[in-house]
């Protein structure tokens, strides 16, 4: 039969001290691979930072391209130059082209274009009224409620 062998203490505190031992480097080593893991993370996400931030500054720039294209032909000489060649001349309204209106809706009296527009609807009334068919329109303009 076997003994019961009895476990010298000088052999239990060993062990137990090389347990403590080892789960201390076990635990170092597992911090060192999460640390590496977090590092390789974030040299993956400066990565692609870097990368949208270049981007941005493509973008941006071709931004400052356009906009500064459209100010050009937005300038007086352009515009104009692209009205004639489109075939749309165009010239600031003269004053009989002009009416000035309250805020009721009424326009100012004395005014040029005001005194052109019911001239020329006179004629138009007296035109069509010498073809035939078709009675005056009155001088006084509608308005819209």
């Amino acid at each position: 039969m076997a003994k019961n062998r009895r476990i010298p203490k000088r052999k239990s505190v060993v062990v137990t001290n090389t347990m403590h031992v080892g789960a201390v480097l076990g635990m170092l080593f597992v911090m060192v691979i999460l640390n590496l893991l977090a590092s390789s993370s974030c040299q993956q996400l400066m990565k692609a930072i870097g990368e949208d931030e270049r981007e941005l500054a493509r973008l941006e720039d071709a931004r400052m391209r356009e906009a500064s294209r459209w100010e050009e032909m937005k300038t007086p000489e352009k515009l104009d130059k692209a009205l004639v060649c489109n075939g749309m001349t165009m010239r600031p309204p003269r004053p009989e082209q002009t009416v000035h209106m309250k805020a009721d809706g009424e326009p100012y009296p004395g005014q040029v274009s005001v005194a052109k527009a019911g001239q020329r609807r006179l004629n138009v009334a007296s035109v069509s009224a010498a073809a035939g068919g078709v009675r005056a329109v009155s001088s006084r303009a509608t308005v819209r409620r």
